[in-house]
């Protein structure tokens, strides 16, 4: 489920690792906070940041991990001039509409270069965790990220997870953990001053009883003023998401995000 609420980390870690938002609301603020992946050439010395995020609607991959509700975000990050990179994410969620809601904490840890004066890319591990959900670390997982932009607007990446959680019906309604792959494109263009378009195409394909894959898309704007950065977007899925996922929110809506780092 993917495209949140990563996420939330070159200012700052390049995609505030808000946790996910949306790969695409993701892409568009993790390109407007930028994931700060500096190399040894741009960094001088150990740093620290981190950010908060209100969001009408924490969405990763065009699924809500809020159940259509807003979310509250925490990043805490630390990065070193040799490209190493770590941090801790929290967000209130909801992945199930009948429990009450939860809380989402991850950890990160991951090395990032830049290649060139244009290329730049980054390795990230996560471990995610839902210590309070009734179903317990059924719902938690692994994911490994790959990302590799092209001066900072444009950003390829690829994710895999071993365990991805999914919800199975037959024989009987239980959680299991399932391989998941995906892959997607995102941009982000200046267009006056300091607002940016943002748009966005990915592709995640689920394994496990009845797999199959679906496609997420998101296009909106950005704007940064300062420490603070505003996003609007428009997301979407594929019929296929709906066989796929339990909840009935992969469906087209519009988020708006407000994200202050310091």
């Amino acid at each position: 489920m993917r495209l949140t609420s990563r996420r939330v980390f070159d200012a700052e870690l390049e995609a505030c690792y808000r946790g996910r938002q949306i790969v695409l609301l993701r892409a568009a603020v993790v390109l407007l906070v930028g994931l700060g992946f500096v190399s040894t050439q741009s960094r001088a010395a150990d740093e620290w940041g981190g950010s908060a995020t209100l969001t009408s609607d924490y969405l990763v991959r065009g699924i809500s991990r809020s159940n259509g509700e807003a979310a509250l975000q925490l990043d805490f990050h630390y990065s070193n001039s040799n490209g190493f990179v770590a941090g801790v994410f929290a967000s209130n969620a909801r992945i199930d509409s009948r429990e009450s809601k939860d809380i989402e904490l991850s950890g990160f840890v991951g090395f990032a270069i830049n290649v060139d004066e244009a290329w730049r890319a980054r390795v990230l591990g996560t471990h995610y965790a839902y210590p309070w959900n009734r179903a317990g670390s059924h719902y938690n997982y692994d994911e490994l990220d790959l990302d590799v932009s092209y001066q900072r607007w444009l950003h390829f990446s690829l994710g895999y997870s071993p365990n991805s959680p999914r919800f199975i019906v037959s024989p009987y309604p239980h959680l299991i953990g399932v391989t998941e792959k995906s892959a997607e494109i995102s941009a982000q263009r200046q267009i006056f001053g300091k607002l940016s378009l943002t748009a966005g195409v990915g592709y995640s394909d689920l394994a496990g009883p009845e797999p199959g894959g679906y496609v997420y898309w998101s296009g909106g704007a950005a704007y940064d003023f300062r420490a603070v950065s505003l996003a609007l977007a428009y997301v979407n899925t594929t019929a296929q998401a709906k066989t796929l996922f339990y909840n009935d929110v992969a469906t087209g809506v519009w988020t708006g995000t407000v994200i202050w780092r310091f």
